[in-house]
């Protein structure tokens, strides 16, 4: 099962509060000063027109989870994530294989505000182009979610090569699972993603699995932007 999603940046900010930037700009706590406020408001309605929100998913029910070395087969394919991702996806029924982009608009305008000396621009576009991302993400996986909701089923968190241990090179697997250049998103060699502000990975649905809501205690990325955030 194939689903493709697009999504337009009203929906996508609707799930973006500036202060969401706050500890990436190296303020204490969750909340801006004012002055800084107004203008990161103001940098996003600037950023606005360079999204371009794409995200899809396929299901696949042909699984295997082989305990012994940790490693699951998704239709022929084997992944090796981990033990802690491992662990959350190991009563799964099905995966879903996702990707997800903001586009190429967003990582042009920071280079631009860069070159023109102006850093500060620079630095919150950039910000801004990884917490629209992740909120598409959000999205794409509510979608999931609310679909599998309606067959009784539940969905984990999401995972993603890179995270907890999972070597990023899978990606290439993880892309041959998906048809080819699907919105737009390629990989290099070394397995980074083209455009830069995109997100990939599985979420597992099931009758038996779970959905935690705060997952960083299962995380050993000390320095991840997104590190004991709390909304």
């Amino acid at each position: 099962m194939f689903r493709n999603f697009q999504f337009s940046i009203k929906e996508v900010y609707a799930k973006i509060d500036p202060h969401d930037t706050a500890p990436m700009l190296g303020y204490n706590g969750t909340v801006l000063p004012d002055d800084i406020f107004n203008f990161v408001k103001e940098m996003m309605d600037e950023a606005a027109d360079c999204f371009d929100i794409c995200g899809c998913y396929q299901i696949f029910d042909e699984l295997s989870f082989i305990e012994k070395k940790r490693f699951i087969n998704i239709s022929g394919v084997d992944f090796y994530p981990r033990n802690t991702v491992y662990n959350q996806l190991k009563h799964s029924e099905q995966i879903a294989v996702f990707v997800c982009t903001v586009g190429e608009g967003i990582s042009q305008l920071t280079k631009q505000l860069m070159s023109t000396n102006e850093p500060l621009k620079g630095f919150i576009a950039d910000i801004l182009g990884s917490l629209t991302v992740e909120a598409a993400t959000d999205l794409l996986q509510n979608k999931l979610r609310d679909e599998m909701a309606q067959k009784g089923l539940k969905i984990t968190n999401r995972y993603s090569p890179g995270y907890c241990g999972w070597d990023t090179y899978e990606q290439h697997k993880l892309f041959s699972l998906l048809p080819k250049n699907n919105c737009g998103i390629s990989l290099t060699d070394s397995a980074l993603m083209q455009p830069v502000k995109s997100i990939s990975g599985f979420i597992g649905i099931g009758s038996k699995v779970s959905f935690n809501q705060y997952t960083c205690q299962m995380c050993d990325a000390e320095l991840c932007i997104y590190r004991k955030r709390v909304r």
